[in-house]
């Protein structure tokens, strides 16, 4: 009996045993896995560190860096522009080409618009007299559309647009309108307010060039404009292509015998406050009447409401050539006459019809003044050479790099600060000098006696 006891006892004390050591290590391993996981995280989290602390110092270099060349290139700006005041034209395009090298392969945004701002300074430069040159000003705009057509960057996407609007106006009209689609496709649905702007203003250009050539396309291409703003509440202010919208498509409604009403209670609601609207509306219906009514108690009414008004930024060119299309000759005959008399009543002209009226004397000088459409204002300046004997001639291959910024770049100018004016914006100003004959020409012909200077 105590044998056996003794051998219970025995085994229990082996077992014991045996479990302690067959459990240790597994103790061990789950006590020191934690130590290993927590000294490589530990490690990492140092090196992270590290990395975002290089990370910064580099992109406050680049930043140094960019901020620097911004600085010299709005010095070589300023000196460009003085050249050009100076009628040292060959200098100036030098500090250009010097400018688009040391902006071509930036990453910076506003490094990239001086790039582009100097591609379109010398599009425009090659399109005045006496530079002209429609390759090397095709050349320059290409080189804008090529550099941002794949950008991101809704602002360089502005600036591809742009120079595509310029380029389209050294084109025939087929490849004009080809442009146009193909903006309209790209951009028609983008969500930025300012790409939206130029997509409006894009419609209303093309619809300005179908005029007289599909006007009925022309009129559903600006509908597409005024759907934008037809269910706004009556206080918003309209942009003036919307307003431009409205009336033209009055006008288009009566050249193509289409009903008005829906644009001219628009223009009631949302442009009663311009100084245009009823007298323009006024006018295009007695143009609307006239087709089957003598006009004349209209017409002299009108006349005594609006003695003054001069029909700013309205061009007479579309009812001049939707009359002549009329073939019954009396009408024909009665909706001219009329035509006429508010053209004489925009150059300030006795109208021969009417004895009751008092012009002034003063000749008005915007005889030659169109549609204001988002290009139809540009005012080239053409830089006039300047005599000047003294002057020492500079020879183009001798001027370096060094003698462009010759006690220029380090001594202080009192425009450092000033933003340097960007290239014009296509949606203000219209499109370069045309040396095309005048659409208006007879127009003006008829009105005046005198054929307009082409060079004005």
């Amino acid at each position: 009996m105590n044998k056996l006891l003794i051998l219970i006892i025995s085994l229990a004390i082996l077992i014991t045993l045996g479990f302690i050591f067959f459990s240790t290590p597994t103790i061990n391993n789950k006590i020191t896995a934690p130590k290993i996981s927590i000294k490589t995280s530990k490690v990492k989290a140092i090196e992270k560190e590290t990395t975002s602390i290089q990370t910064q110092i580099e992109t406050e270099e680049i930043n140094k860096s960019s901020n620097r060349l911004n600085d010299e290139i709005k010095l070589l700006l300023n000196k460009a522009d003085r050249f050009l005041e100076e009628s040292k034209d060959d200098e100036a395009l030098k500090i250009y080409d010097l400018i688009i090298e040391k902006t071509a392969n930036s990453s910076d945004p506003q490094l990239l618009k001086y790039f582009a701002s100097v591609y379109m300074s010398k599009g425009y430069f090659y399109q005045i007299y006496p530079n002209i040159d429609n390759d090397a000003a095709i050349e320059a705009f290409s080189m804008i559309i090529n550099k941002f057509e794949k950008s991101n960057n809704s602002e360089l996407l502005q600036l591809f647009i742009d120079a595509k609007i310029q380029l389209s106006y050294l084109l025939p009209n087929d490849e004009k309108l080809e442009i146009y689609n193909e903006l309209l496709s790209k951009f028609e649905n983008n969500l930025d307010v300012n790409i939206q702007k130029r997509v409006e203003s894009l419609l209303i250009t093309k619809s300005f060039q179908l005029m007289g050539k599909n006007d009925e396309e022309a009129m559903q291409i600006l509908d597409k404009v005024i759907e934008r703003y037809q269910e706004k509440d009556a206080n918003i202010n309209l942009p003036e292509n919307v307003r431009f919208s409205i009336l033209n498509n009055i006008e288009l409604a009566l050249i193509t015998n289409n009903d008005s009403d829906t644009y001219v209670e628009l223009a009631k609601k949302f442009m009663s406050d311009s100084p245009d609207t009823k007298p323009l509306l006024d006018m295009l219906d007695i143009l609307k009447n006239s087709q089957d009514l003598n006009q004349d108690d209209a017409l002299e009414v009108w006349k005594n409401e609006y003695a003054d008004y001069r029909f700013p930024d309205w061009s007479f060119q579309e009812v001049e050539r939707w009359a002549e299309k009329i073939e019954d000759q009396e009408t024909k005959d009665r909706v001219s006459k009329y035509i006429n008399a508010f053209i004489n009543q925009k150059y300030n002209i006795p109208d021969k019809y009417s004895d009751s009226v008092t012009y002034q004397e003063t000749p008005t000088n915007n005889a030659t003044q169109i549609y204001d459409t988002p290009y139809s204002n540009q005012e080239n300046e053409i830089y006039t050479p300047i005599e000047n004997n003294d002057e020492e001639e500079i020879i183009e291959d001798e001027m370096t790099e060094e003698e462009i910024y010759e006690n220029d770049i380090n001594q202080e100018d009192e425009n450092i600060s000033k933003e340097p004016d960007m290239y014009p914006n296509p949606y203000e100003n219209s499109e370069p000098v045309n040396y095309e004959p005048d659409p208006y020409a007879q127009e003006i012909y008829d009105a005046t006696g005198e054929y307009p200077d082409p060079y004005e």
